[in-house]
């Protein structure tokens, strides 16, 4: 539901903001008169906001890491002003048109010494394609407007953070999705230009798009994912060894994630939860429904209503 908010003190503004995103500190630079407003809608679990406000600075301290308040990636759309970000010892200027991303999971700061206006998408860990180690080596970088890799994704913010107010009627979840995929594309681009990937990284990026390819198949285990990829199982599992997730996990990750993207489609409405489970290879309905009450909260029921 979209809201959007007016405060006039920088303490409103403060509590605010907080309340938002995730825990922040947050320091107003100049002296005078504080104002802002903050426009907010919720497109299945990606936030977007549009932010306009007078100067200050957020930082996101070691201690508010561990907060559990939530592991999202945030990325930031320059539309109006300029702003400084500084995240994993990496520091960009983002100007008019600059995209950049930063790591919630992680200390930052961002500060903007001039009014500015700024689009945000709050996006869950779990939503996006590149792993926490790929998003790591491209924090604090701006994919700038001139960037050939920007000329899609760019416009895309622009559009859904212009018209935040209407995404309710128009149902904006896939466009917010499609925009994620694109800008998971985007930085996988920049990573290919200017950084090199380690051989592992890039093992587990195929072995998790052949596991998303090959969801569906209720055979699929370590065994089947070892042979197609030519290594053996204990190979398999050394490479998910300091992962948050082992390979079954990330399997069972996988599928209810994709379970959870299924049931909030409004095209889909009309199948059946036990059918949603078995397109994720879960065909057991009372199995499918404990197994996603424990990753999300609640039955599969309960979250379509929802």
């Amino acid at each position: 539901m979209y809201q959007i908010q007016h405060v006039d003190s920088f303490t409103a503004w403060s509590r605010l903001i907080s309340d938002a995103f995730v825990q922040l500190r947050s320091e107003q630079v100049t002296g005078g008169h504080f104002s802002a407003s903050l426009g907010m809608n919720m497109l299945g679990d990606i936030g977007l906001m549009r932010i306009n406000a007078r100067p200050h600075a957020v930082q996101r301290t070691t201690d508010l890491t561990n907060s559990g308040d939530g592991e999202f990636y945030k990325v930031s759309y320059q539309l109006d002003g300029y702003g400084l970000l500084l995240q994993d010892g990496r520091e960009t200027v983002l100007a008019p048109g600059d995209l950049a991303i930063y790591d919630t999971q992680r200390p930052y700061t961002l500060a903007f010494e001039k009014p500015a206006t700024i689009i945000v998408a709050l996006i869950p860990h779990h939503q996006f394609r590149l792993s926490t180690e790929q998003v790591g080596q491209v924090t604090a970088l701006a994919l700038k407007s001139n960037h050939p890799l920007s000329g899609t994704v760019a416009p895309l913010m622009n559009h859904l953070g212009t018209n935040l107010a209407q995404w309710d009627e128009f149902g904006g979840y896939p466009l917010a999705r499609n925009t994620v995929d694109l800008l998971a594309t985007a930085l996988g681009g920049v990573l290919g230009l200017e950084t090199v990937a380690d051989t592992k990284s890039r093992q587990r990026e195929k072995i998790t798009a052949y596991i998303d390819h090959h969801l569906g198949d209720v055979e699929l285990d370590p065994a089947q994912i070892a042979a197609a990829h030519f290594i053996s199982v204990r190979t398999l599992h050394s490479l998910f060894e300091n992962q948050p997730y082992s390979v079954a996990a990330l399997i069972r990750h996988r599928r209810l994630t994709e379970a959870s993207r299924l049931l909030r489609d409004p095209l889909l409405s009309a199948l059946s939860v036990q059918t949603i489970g078995a397109r994720v290879g879960i065909a057991d309905a009372a199995g499918f429904s404990r197994m996603f009450s424990k990753e999300f909260g609640c039955t599969p029921g309960k979250y379509r209503s929802q």
